[in-house]
């Protein structure tokens, strides 16, 4: 049956909108994993060199295995580079058979503000040529975006309202740096992914110990971080936008993702071990299942290399 065609049966409608519904969780289940996945060095950051942390996740959502995704990050005194590539996995990667890979490179200024420079995700569905979003950051702040399809040419138009906002893994990096300074995870983030438009807010929760379980390589104690998230612009009217076990009513437009932060091994900085959220298909879960110290030149250094 081709799901991306509606038909006026009862049957096809039936079956077609909670596919179409379970795709815009996952969807949105996929900004709260770029928040997990991107968290990726939490202790102090080495000042000019290229080490890195290489960590793999895997999620659940109701139970059902969701998807599997892999994270590198390089960050020094001069400038930052992550890399993201998560896939669906299980029945439900199955039902929505989909790929994508972030990237997002920026410089860090020397008051210590980040500066994007330049951000691109790849989502690609059902082996189709691949829905690429590409942002271009100019020096006044204003971001300039390119929504194209594999194979075109990108075409950048400047984004309205939209000055001063920062991609999500650069609004990570900066909630980062506060944790890698001895500060407590908190502040608010306006970011803006070349479509949805939301603010993140970052609050410390009380410590917690994990009884860890098979799809977790860490047991102990973590740190709690909650982020919510809230939906300013760009959300279609029938997307999830919040957490519906926590709103208090149905005009609530934010969601909340917890993450919990430990050393997962003796030598490793502190990174997210899991994270949690509700949605209307049950809980989402990620758990760090691999974690490993790496050599992951940052983007001057690919430079030199050129």
């Amino acid at each position: 049956m081709n799901l991306g065609r509606r038909r006026k049966s009862g049957t096809a409608l039936a079956v077609e909108h909670p596919v179409k519904k379970l795709r815009q969780v996952v969807m949105t289940g996929l900004v709260m994993v770029v928040f997990v996945i991107l968290l990726a060095i939490a202790g102090p950051r080495p000042a000019a060199s290229a080490e890195g942390v290489a960590l793999g996740y895997e999620g659940y959502l109701g139970g059902f295995h969701m998807m599997t995704a892999e994270v590198e990050m390089a960050r020094n005194d001069e400038n930052y580079r992550m890399e993201t590539n998560a896939e669906g996995r299980g029945l439900i990667g199955w039902i929505i058979d989909w790929r994508s890979k972030a990237v997002t490179e920026g410089v860090v200024g020397q008051d210590g503000i980040l500066r994007p420079l330049h951000h691109r995700r790849d989502m690609i569905r059902g082996g189709r040529p691949a829905k690429i979003m590409q942002i271009e950051y100019r020096d006044d702040g204003v971001p300039l975006v390119a929504r194209l399809r594999e194979g075109d040419e990108a075409n950048f138009t400047a984004a309205k309202n939209r000055k001063g906002t920062v991609d999500p893994m650069s609004a990570v990096t900066a909630i980062i740096d506060q944790m890698a300074a001895g500060q407590a995870c908190t502040g608010q983030f306006q970011v803006f992914d070349g479509k949805l438009r939301y603010d993140v807010t970052a609050e410390m929760g009380e410590p917690r110990r994990l009884g860890g379980n098979k799809y977790m390589i860490y047991k102990g104690v973590a740190e709690r971080c909650d982020l919510n998230l809230k939906a300013i612009d760009g959300f279609d009217d029938d997307e999830p936008k919040g957490n519906p076990r926590d709103r208090g009513t149905t005009s609530d437009d934010t969601m909340v993702l917890t993450l919990w932060f430990a050393s997962p091994a003796e030598g490793l900085p502190s990174v997210p071990v899991m994270a949690s959220a509700d949605s209307d298909y049950g809980g989402l879960r990620i758990y760090l299942a691999r974690a490993e110290a790496a050599e992951i030149p940052t983007e001057g250094q690919r430079a030199q290399l050129r």
